[in-house]
């Protein structure tokens, strides 16, 4: 008898390793049913978290993905706006010597006006010179007219 009871229960395992329908038609007979289903449910639901996070993953890799190219857009426009500030620098050296040079061209200016007016005091001053020049040939032609008138006289 012990044979057959041997016999029964290889046949009963091979049954339950073999046969899906004869495991839960055993397990529900044992009850498992419930406990099975509900592992059924878990591990769907698991499958289900497992997408989901794989989806937030991938996702989260498109953040990183946007954020680094955030980062070297932002990057980059410190560097322009580092360029920027050298350049605005430059330019206002640029500017201060601009200024500097307006400066000494006014202070050439304001000496070229002083010397342009010693100038005009001297042409007036030639001028003042010249008419009593002319003013002295006017008195010698008078002279010279009067000289020869007595000439003349004398002459006759």
């Amino acid at each position: 008898m012990a044979r057959a009871g041997d016999r029964l229960k290889r046949e009963f395992l091979e049954l339950l390793e073999k046969d899906l329908e004869f495991r839960y038609a055993v397990a529900g007979f044992l009850g498992f049913s419930e406990i099975l289903k509900r592992l059924e449910e878990h591990d769907k639901k698991f499958q289900e978290i497992l997408a989901e996070i794989k989806a937030l993953r991938e996702n989260q890799d498109k953040l990183w993905e946007g954020q680094n190219k955030l980062w070297e857009e932002v990057r980059r426009l410190w560097e322009e706006v580092r360029a920027l500030r050298e350049d605005q620098k430059r330019l206002w050296e640029s500017q201060n010597k601009l200024w500097e040079e307006v400066k000494a061209l006014r202070e050439d200016q304001g000496r070229l006006w002083e010397g342009q007016n010693k100038l005009w005091e001297e042409v007036r001053k030639l001028r003042e010179s010249q008419d009593k020049l002319w003013e002295e040939v006017r008195k010698l032609w008078e002279e010279v007219r009067a000289l020869r008138e007595d000439q003349n006289k004398l002459w006759e």
